[in-house]
């Protein structure tokens, strides 16, 4: 399991190295172009009020805002799932707990998870009145382009 804690200075540092801008440039003349400069992405995550909503799509990869919270999923947690393809989770806002094939690691603002494929997970929001709003990073697709679900109920494949 990597989970990565950074200090603020590195949170910037970092953050700003791979997401600070401030609207999406969509680059190419073809509509299967779906190059981009995604600006204050992590903000953008944070404005997310849906169970998930996919931001970006590509044919192997996108990226996904999610909002974990008692409003979006009563267990308040994504649920145990497997994929079969690398993922990377950045906590944008809130506390939780992230477990990675059995082992439990306190997250919060600022870190981020790496879930290689085929690794057993689950991220639980630690509060019970409060969202956790992650963006995640996948190395394929995970839901339809576009979508977006407020609940997880709403989702066809959680």
């Amino acid at each position: 399991m990597i989970v990565f804690k950074l200090t603020k200075p590195l949170i910037s540092l970092f953050a700003c190295s791979i997401f600070c801008f401030s609207s999406v440039v969509f680059a190419g003349n073809s509509s299967d172009s779906n190059a981009s400069v995604a600006q204050q992405i992590f903000e953008k995550a944070k404005q997310n009020d849906n169970w998930k909503q996919a931001f970006l799509t590509a044919k192997d990869a996108q990226v996904v805002f999610m909002n974990i919270s008692p409003q979006t999923n009563p267990n308040n947690e994504i649920g145990m799932e497997t994929h079969k393809f690398d993922q990377i989770i950045f906590v944008v806002e809130g506390n939780g707990k992230a477990v990675l094939n059995g082992k439990e690691t306190m997250v919060k603002t600022g870190d981020m998870i790496f879930i290689p494929q085929g690794v057993a997970h689950n991220v639980i929001n630690a509060n019970a009145t409060s969202s956790l709003k992650i963006l995640s990073v996948y190395t394929a697709t995970d839901i339809p382009a576009g979508a977006s679900y407020q609940k997880k109920s709403d989702a066809t494949n959680d």
